[in-house]
């Protein structure tokens, strides 16, 4: 796996960067690094992958604190990892904007349905309790595992997005 959650290939960190010469400012280089950071980084490996000053990255990062979308970590070189759940948050967000309730309710009863599934297939409750050496294909099992783990989160993200937009109908407002 690359260090501080790069991308896995030369060629997907180039277009990320070729993107970002043409549209993006440094706060945005830094935010769209610091979302994807799935071990914590330093400011300097931040900026060497935003393609910013280190003391940029740095200021950028400690606004990004301030808003909760990052979490410091004390030490030296003091360290900024994503906040997982800025990130949950974000996303079911970002659901709750662009599908109607009616398209979270049929893509929640269909990701259900292949929760219940993956708990018939292995006769267990949760893809946790699934021992991969105990089936025909390990292979197979990890995909499946995998497959079964993304519908679970896909269900809680869809599920908080209908909570919100209940909040935000209760309200007036999105909290």
């Amino acid at each position: 796996m690359c260090p501080a959650g790069h991308p896995e290939t030369t060629d997907a960190v180039e277009a990320e960067r070729q993107r970002w010469d043409r549209d993006a400012s440094t706060r945005d280089r830094v935010y769209e690094t610091a979302i994807q950071l799935y071990e914590p980084a330093s400011a300097a490996e931040v900026a060497e992958r935003a393609r910013c000053s280190p003391d940029g990255a740095r200021e950028q990062l400690e606004w990004l604190a301030d808003r909760g979308i990052v979490e410091p970590i004390d030490g030296r070189p003091k360290r900024y990892q994503r906040n997982n759940a800025y990130i949950e948050w974000a996303r079911a967000n970002e659901l709750r904007r662009e599908r109607t309730d009616s398209e979270l309710e049929t893509t929640l009863r269909e990701l259900l349905a292949e929760h219940r599934a993956f708990q018939e297939q292995y006769g267990v409750d949760t893809p946790h309790e699934v021992d991969a050496l105990e089936e025909e294909s390990i292979e197979t099992t990890w995909e499946e595992i995998g497959e079964w783990k993304t519908v679970r989160r896909d269900i809680r993200r869809i599920e908080r997005a209908r909570k919100d937009r209940d909040v935000f109908r209760e309200t007036g407002r999105a909290d």
